[in-house]
This record gives structure tokens, C-alpha cells and sequence, in this order.
């Protein structure tokens, strides 16, 4: 038997990956909102500009995978699914899904009359192009099929050993087509098979789709979303115009400019002058605003902030050694200071935002204990520990959070220098190489389920970047993937956040709230458990 979804595939399932300062979540309005933005009317049309201090590295959605570009993508590119903003998932470019009862087979009814934004309809082919495309690229997810069926073909996945562009060897993903008379016949119907079960796959096919002939989507980028990117000039703007042929729901607005500042404080004081519409500020930036006109929207960044340390710098090779860290670390102190007392206590990697999966059995687990962390220290022959945080600039939440940090840790008698980098040396140097002693950051997730928090800890994951290795976690994590029994699969999830925990990985701080500052003359703000920001929903208030 299988299970059929016409309207909304439910599950608390999400894309969001790398790293971010804030994102989406649950929405409120606070203090400060405008009357007028209640009151007001919908209007259609109008242009929103938006100021922001961290640019997309580029548009191609299978190579980029920032935090800030993804927020973007969300605009521009649709998968077979997408994520609504109760965390469940619906339908997008395919009208039905269909799931086996052993959660290994997925059956996708492509939807009709979708056209992408170079006027091309979306065929089948655009479908298994970008099918190939994720696998190519090891988007996550998408190493556990084993094949695919559509216009009366059946693709089948191997995998050889070669090596990449640094000469490591690694697995490379071969795809061969054969005819199969047990394949659908017709164009509109696509099976995906999977080597294990994956209740999370649904968050997986929100994936975008492209053109099978799309070139340089770094900087060309073509989807079907509500949105279409025509201009783009680094280190100034970007610039989304309504897609007039959209399938669904149309914008409301005819565009939306992101202006880039290069610093943070910039953004408050540019809308004040009238420069921008609206910016996302989890720095206090907000502040500066009060008694003025505007609408406040606050927002978890579904992304957690974190005291990442390397596994592998000397004195964090001893699980007491990054356990005294965290017992002088105060995330209540940090919330308060920093974050002017709107963030969410952590204690994991999961999103407090993720309820179902989320061990809140663990945010408490390190409270402040400057005696022990001492005492752990003084056992672990680390009495004069010094390290370096490096954290990156364009984030004053974690430039800030690395200071309160400092002091903190000094009572413990542990020495902290503080180094500021640029965006693109710390994607490089920390988040890729693993250069670095500890940093400051927050990661999110490519998707709203909890192994898109969870799988950057196994050991040999290549976003491992902390270089936390367990055999523990390792082995809950893959009996958790595997788990067909959702109340099961629910407690092995909490079981790898406690292993994390127990082991100390890192120090996990806070889901940090963004205040999401508008200006009265727009409304239609929506919040997701994703780091998105969702242009279609906004429109002009007159």
C-alpha cells in the first residue's frame, strides 16, 4: 500500500544548510510594529529594497551553499517539493507524491504548464537533468538512491573510486540508463528508489529543478519560482523581478532589490534615511529604530549559534579539555547581552524549532561551573589553556558573542585572542580547511529534518569541519536513518544530540532571534523553519 499526498506531504522535515547569522522560523510582531501596516490595504505592485551585509557567492543552487544564497534561491528556484511554513511539505513542481509503506520508493506526478523563467515549459528531462545534477554535486540526500524511472527508462546508480580536484580519492557517482519495459511509460511520472529507507526525503526533493540546457547558473540562474534575477552587481545589488508566467500564486510585488552594506550598523542608519525598505538585524541594530516608523517581525534564525571547536587542535583532543569550556561558557549571559534576551537556549545542534526531534533534556547539561571547568582542567594538564577564536567580521552577533566569551572564559583562567576575518577567508579557511583553533557561528541546516543538523558529526562527513569523531554517534546515526518506526527514529535522534552532548563536540549556545525590520508601507511578512526570506508573500500597503 502506498501512502498518496494530493495537497500537503506532513512531517517535520526542512532544507537548510551551512552557515548563517539568522534565518526563518516561527514569526511575532513585538513592540515598535506601525498601525498603519495593520490597517493599511493590500495593493498589488510596488518595489521592496532590502539591506544586507552578506552577499550571495553566486546563483547555481547545486555548487552554492550558503545560508545567505539560499534565502535567495528560495525566490528563484522550485523543487518537486517545498517546505510550508509549519514544517510540512506540499507538492511544487510535481502535483502528487506517492510513499511506499517501507519509505524506500517515491512516486512523483509531474505537474503541467510550469515554464521557467527563459519561457522553456519544464519537461521530464529538466526533471532527470537535475536529478543527475544533485548527484553529481553530493547534495545531500541524494547518495541514497539507487535508481530512478521515467520516460520509459530506468537510471541506475553506481558509484566508482576517483579523486577530485585536490587529488583525494573519493567515490564517484556513475549513472547508466537502460530501457525497461516495468518503467512508466509516459512523461509525467517519475519512481525514485532508495537503498535505505528515508522518511526525510521529501525535504530532499526540494531540490531545485533547472534547465537540462541551463549554463552558468553562478550567474545566470534559471527556476520556475515566483522570481526572476536580472541584475546583479557585486558588492552592490541584486535585483528580483516578478515572473510574470508563474504557475502558482503570483507575487505581489513587481521587485525586490538587496542592496549590500559592507557593515552591519550601516543598515539601520540607511533606513532610517529612506535608502532601504527593511533588513534583518540580530545584533540590536534594531534599536536604533525606536520611536520611529516601522514594523518588527521577530523570528527564530533557525540556526545554531555555536563555540565551535576543532576536535583536532591539541588541547581539544581531551573530551575534558572542551568540557571545561563549555562549563565557563554562559549561554544565558550571552542570550541576554548579545541578543537582548530573544534568543532560545540550544544545548544541540538541532533547531529548538524541530519540537519533535529536539532533546530539550540537554540545554541545562553545562551550566555555569567555573570550579569544575578549573577542575577538569587541572586533571587534564591544561591549567594555562590559551586558545584563538576565529570568527567572521560581517557578523557582529558573533563578533560580539566572541568577546562576552573571552571574558567569561578568563574566570576560568583560560586565555582568548580574538580574530576577525572576512566572510570568504572564513568559508575558506575555517569552514572548508579546518584551519582554525575554536570560532564563532551559527549553523543551520539544508533542510527541516534532523539529519540535516546531525550528519555534518559523522566522522567522515565532508562538512565534518569541527573534526568531532565518535563511533558512538556514528552508529546511533545510521540506526536512526534507518528506522522505519517514527517514534523510534524520534528517540535514536535525541540519542545522537546526548552523545554530542556528553562528548562535548562543541558548546551549543543559542537559536538566535532576528528581528525582521519592515517598513509600515509593506505587509505579508511569513517565517519558516527555514533561513529564507519569502518575497512573493510581501505586498505594498497603501
Amino acid at each position: 500500500m502506498k501512502k498518496k499526498f494530493l495537497a500537503v506531504l506532513l512531517g517535520a522535515v526542512v532544507t537548510a544548510s551551512v552557515l548563517a547569522g539568522c534565518g526563518g522560523g516561527s514569526a511575532k510582531k513585538e513592540s515598535g510594529e506601525s498601525e498603519s501596516a495593520a490597517a493599511g490595504e493590500m495593493v498589488e505592485g510596488g518595489d521592496f529594497i532590502k539591506g544586507v551585509s552578506t552577499e550571495a557567492p553566486g546563483f547555481d543552487p547545486f555548487t552554492i551553499q550558503t545560508a545567505d544564497a539560499r534565502s535567495i534561491f528560495f525566490n528563484i528556484y522550485e523543487g518537486l517539493m517545498r517546505t510550508e511554513t509549519d514544517g510540512s511539505f506540499s507538492p511544487a513542481l510535481a502535483e502528487t507524491c506517492e510513499v511506499s509503506d517501507d519509505l524506500q520508493t517515491y512516486t512523483f506526478t509531474l505537474r503541467e504548464g510550469v515554464k521557467f523563467h527563459n519561457g522553456n515549459e519544464l519537461t521530464m528531462d529538466d526533471v532527470l537533468y537535475s536529478i543527475q545534477k544533485a548527484i553529481d554535486s553530493s547534495i545531500t540526500g541524494f547518495r541514497e538512491i539507487n535508481q530512478y524511472s521515467a520516460n520509459g527508462n530506468t537510471y541506475t546508480v553506481t558509484y566508482k573510486k576517483g579523486k577530485d580536484e585536490e587529488g583525494k580519492e573519493v567515490e564517484i557517482p556513475e549513472v547508466k540508463a537502460a530501457a525497461s519495459k516495468d518503467a512508466p511509460a509516459d512523461a509525467k511520472t517519475l519512481v525514485i528508489h532508495l537503498d535505505t529507507p528515508d522518511s526525510g526525503f521529501p525535504a530532499v526533493v526540494t531540490c531545485p529543478i533547472v534547465p537540462k540546457d541551463a549554463k552558468d547558473l553562478a550567474t545566470n540562474p534559471i527556476g520556475t519560482g515566483p522570481f526572476m534575477l536580472t541584475e546583479f552587481v557585486e558588492q552592490d545589488y541584486t535585483r528580483l523581478e516578478k515572473f510574470e508566467d508563474y504557475w502558482g500564486e503570483p507575487a505581489h510585488l513587481d521587485s525586490v532589490t538587496l542592496k549590500y552594506y559592507e557593515n552591519t550598523a550601516e543598515l539601520a542608519t540607511n533606513y532610517l534615511a529612506g535608502a532601504i525598505d527593511g533588513f534583518n538585524s540580530n545584533a540590536g541594530g534594531w534599536k536604533e529604530l525606536e520611536g520611529t516608523d516601522y514594523v518588527q517581525n521577530v523570528r527564530h534564525a533557525n540556526a545554531v549559534q555555536l563555540l565551535a571547536l576543532n576536535n583536532e587542535f591539541g588541547p581539544f583532543k581531551d573530551v575534558r579539555v572542551r568540557q571545561a569550556v563549555a562549563y565557563a561558557v554562559d549561554p544565558d549571559e550571552i542570550i541576554e547581552t548579545v541578543s537582548y534576551g530573544l534568543g532560545t537556549k540550544a544545548g544541540t545542534p538541532v533547531i529548538p524549532g524541530l519540537e519533535k526531534y529536539f532533546n530539550d533534556e540537554l540545554t541545562d547539561v553545562y551550566d555555569v561551573d567555573v570550579d569544575k571547568a578549573k577542575a577538569l582542567l587541572k586533571e587534564a594538564g591544561q591549567e594555562n589553556l590559551s586558545f584563538t577564536i576565529r570568527v567572521p567580521s560581517n557578523y557582529q552577533v558573533h563578533v560580539d558573542t566572541a568577546q562576552v566569551i573571552s571574558n567569561q572564559l578568563a574566570k576560568a583562567g583560560i586565555t582568548v585572542n580574538i580574530e576577525s576575518v572576512d566572510w570568504n577567508t572564513w568559508l575558506t579557511r575555517v569552514y572548508q580547511k579546518s584551519e582554525f583553533e575554536a570560532t564563532v557561528v551559527a549553523v543551520d541546516g539544508p533542510t527541516a529534518f534532523p539529519t540535516s543538523f546531525l550528519k555534518r558529526y559523522v566522522s567522515t562527513a565532508s562538512d565534518n569541519f569541527v573534526k568531532f569523531k565518535s563511533k558512538a554517534f556514528d552508529e546511533t546515526y545510521e540506526k536512526a536513518t534507518l528506522e522505519t518506526d517514527d517514534a523510534e527514529q524520534v528517540k535514536l535522534f535525541k540519542e545522537c544530540q546526548k552523545i554530542l552532548s556528553d562528548e562535548c563536540s562543541s558548546v551549543y549556545i543559542q537559536d538566535i532571534s532576528s528581528v525582521v525590520v519592515n517598513s509600515p508601507k509593506f505587509g505579508g511578512f511569513k517565517a519558516y523553519p527555514l533561513y529564507v526570506d519569502d518575497y512573493s508573500a510581501m505586498y505594498s500597503v497603501q
